[in-house]
C-alpha cells in the first residue's frame, strides 16, 4: 500500500527518543521524510503527531495546540535532568500525604499564565547551542525564561513519596521544571519519574487511528491517518480536478472562490492539495503547494 502524504498520530514509546520514532516510522513503510511537531523527552511516552512526506510543509499551519500529560513525580530525589532518565539520588524521606494541603495548593495555583525557567537539560538554544551541551560541557550560562500557561490540573493522588497527577499546558511547558517547582513548595527536591503525552490539542489517545506498538510494526500493518482538519484549523474549499494543474504551477485563484481573506485549504478530489493566501483584491496565490 502506498500511503503518500499525511498526518499520524502515534504513540512514541519509552526511551525513544522522538527521532527514533521518526526514522522507524520512516523506514517502515518507506516514506520519503517523516517530520514530527513537537519533541517529546527520551523518558517520557504517549502520543507525538508525525507527517510523512509533502505534509511536513504544513507544520507551519499547525497553531499552538495545548499539551495533556498524565506525571508521577517522586519527592525526596534529585538529578541533574529533573528526571529518573539520569543518575538520581535520594535527598529526603518524604510521605506526599503529610503534605497533601499544600501540594494541592501548589497545584491549584499553577493554573493560569506564568513564567517559567526550563531545565538546563533541554534542546533549547542559545546563541545557537542546546542548553543541554552547556550543561554536559559544566559551562554557565543564562536560561532564558519563558511564558507558559497552565489550563488545567487534577490531582491523582499521594502515595508514598509519589505524587500523581494530571496537566494541561502551553506548548513548550517543561514538565519537570513544574515537578521541580512542588518539591521547592515543600522544602525538598522532586524529580519526574513516569511522564505520559495524553493529548496534544484536540486529539487524544482514545483517537481511533492512533498507531500503538510502534516498536513491532511491520509494512504488514496497515495504519490509518488523520484526517487534515484534525490537525489544522483553517477554513478550506473543494475545486473541480481540471485545476489541479493550475495549482501545480503555482497559479492564481479567483478571490470569489474563497469565503474570505483567511488563508485557505484547497481540496481536490478529497485530497488536499495546496493553502493558498490573499495576494491583492482580485487572486488569491499559493503559499504551500502540496505534490
Amino acid at each position: 500500500m502506498n500511503y503518500n502524504s499525511n498526518f499520524y498520530l502515534l504513540n512514541k514509546p519509552k526511551s525513544w527518543t522522538s527521532q527514533d520514532l521518526c526514522t522507524k516510522f520512516k523506514k517502515t513503510y518507506k516514506f520519503n521524510k517523516v517530520g514530527h511537531s513537537g519533541t517529546l523527552d527520551p523518558n517520557a511516552e504517549g502520543l507525538m503527531l508525525v507527517a510523512t512526506n509533502s505534509f511536513t510543509k504544513l507544520f507551519d499551519y499547525i497553531e499552538d495546540t495545548s499539551k495533556s500529560y498524565y506525571v508521577k513525580a517522586l519527592l525526596g530525589y534529585s538529578s541533574d535532568t529533573l528526571d529518573v532518565d539520569s543518575d538520581f539520588k535520594k535527598t529526603d524521606n518524604i510521605n506526599s500525604n503529610v503534605f497533601e494541603k499544600e501540594i494541592q495548593n501548589f497545584l491549584n495555583n499553577l493554573v493560569g499564565d506564568s513564567i517559567q525557567t526550563p531545565p538546563i537539560y533541554s534542546a533549547i538554544k542559545v546563541k545557537g547551542k542546546r542548553l543541554y551541551k552547556y550543561a554536559r560541557q559544566n559551562i554557565e550560562v543564562e536560561i532564558p525564561k519563558r511564558n507558559i500557561t497552565v489550563f488545567n490540573v487534577n490531582l491523582i493522588s499521594l502515595n508514598d513519596e509519589t505524587v500523581e497527577f494530571d496537566i494541561t499546558v502551553s506548548k513548550g511547558t517543561y514538565i519537570r521544571s513544574i515537578v521541580n517547582d512542588l518539591g521547592k513548595s515543600i522544602n525538598t527536591s522532586a524529580i519526574v519519574k513516569e511522564l505520559i503525552r495524553t493529548g496534544i490539542g484536540k486529539l487524544k489517545s482514545t483517537n481511533d487511528n492512533l498507531i500503538t506498538n510502534v516498536e513491532n510494526l511491520t509494512l504488514e500493518d496497515n495504519i490509518s491517518p488523520l484526517n487534515w482538519s484534525e490537525v489544522i484549523e483553517l477554513p478550506s474549499i473543494v475545486l473541480e480536478d481540471d485545476k489541479e494543474k493550475h495549482i501545480q504551477n503555482g497559479q492564481l485563484l479567483d478571490r470569489k472562490l474563497f469565503n474570505n481573506s483567511k488563508k485557505h485549504i484547497v481540496i481536490i478530489d478529497n485530497q488536499l492539495k495546496a493553502v493558498y493566501e490573499p495576494f491583492n483584491n482580485k487572486y488569491f496565490k499559493p503559499d504551500k503547494v502540496i505534490l
